[in-house]
């Protein structure tokens, strides 16, 4: 089997856009899952951070992320689709080729599916003069997207070949959902892999879900999941997928330590993982 390539998010690391990329660096990795704060929050500002980001050398495997995205209109449309256009204009500079997009949340937006698949194809389309890709990631919490079945069905509605699907690991392993759940969603559809665990053996609460997927993800092979996120990954590159596989890690405890100390999680998880993978 050939090497997966791990690639990690600068949101799983706290400090300076400058104090994580050196961390990124020195661990190995060559390619980030970028944080739109990242960009914003440099002393010099956004054009600081793009030209930080064009000297690094690291490779940025997408840009998180357009929330809340599908149902909306008025004005709270025009705002998305104007925050969207910033992005793919800065994403264009950063040669970055996707852009992560996950589904309204609140019970209050109208869950119209066809209008939904609408708004996602109006913004592929938008993104598709810059080379930028736009990929969906189900919430398990959203009251209309929350399956990966559920989101392959918007994105053959939307039928645009610039939008394809984000797989995270949390979003499967909460539901107690096994990779084989996405049998029918072809390797050609995924933009984007993303990979954590977590400790307790399954989350039937909603309000738990997301409390553990914002403050208390684990890295593979620290948690309950392990297995499976090993199965994950190989199902998707047996499959024929050939992107990366970002560790995404949101956890309060590993952001209370400096990058080049917390990142050493990532590097551990990279050798597990590894080893597991060619065993």
């Amino acid at each position: 089997m050939t090497a997966p390539n791990f690639a990690i998010s600068t949101l799983s690391l706290t400090g300076t856009l400058e104090e994580k990329l050196e961390a990124i660096r020195a661990a190995g990795f060559s390619s980030v899952e970028l944080g739109a704060l990242d960009l914003s929050g440099s002393p010099d500002g956004v054009s600081g951070s793009v030209s930080r980001l064009q000297q690094s050398g690291v490779r940025i495997s997408a840009l998180q992320e357009i929330k809340d995205f599908g149902g909306h209109s008025g004005r709270i449309l025009a705002y998305k689709m104007e925050l969207a256009k910033s992005y793919i204009q800065l994403m264009h500079k950063l040669g970055c080729r996707l852009l992560i997009v996950t589904p309204a949340t609140s019970v209050h937006v109208k869950h119209d599916m066809d209008k939904i698949a609408s708004d996602l194809r109006a913004l592929a389309t938008l993104a598709t003069p810059k080379g930028v890709r736009i990929g969906f990631k189900p919430l398990s919490w959203s009251p209309s997207v929350n399956t990966y079945a559920a989101a392959m069905e918007l994105i053959q509605r939307a039928d645009s070949a610039n939008l394809g699907l984000v797989i995270d690991s949390y979003q499967l392993m909460a539901q107690t959902h096994s990779p084989e759940r996405l049998d029918d969603i072809p390797a050609s559809a995924i933009s984007l892999v993303q990979l954590s665990d977590f400790a307790m053996t399954s989350v039937p609460l909603v309000e738990d879900q997301i409390d553990i997927a914002r403050h208390h993800r684990l890295y593979p092979g620290e948690g309950s999941h392990g297995v499976g996120v090993c199965q994950l990954v190989r199902y998707c590159m047996d499959r024929g997928y050939t992107g990366d596989f970002v560790f995404d890690v949101y956890n309060d405890k590993y952001l209370s330590t400096p990058p080049a100390e917390s990142i050493q999680h990532a590097v551990k998880a990279r050798e597990w993982l590894l080893e597991r993978l060619n065993g």
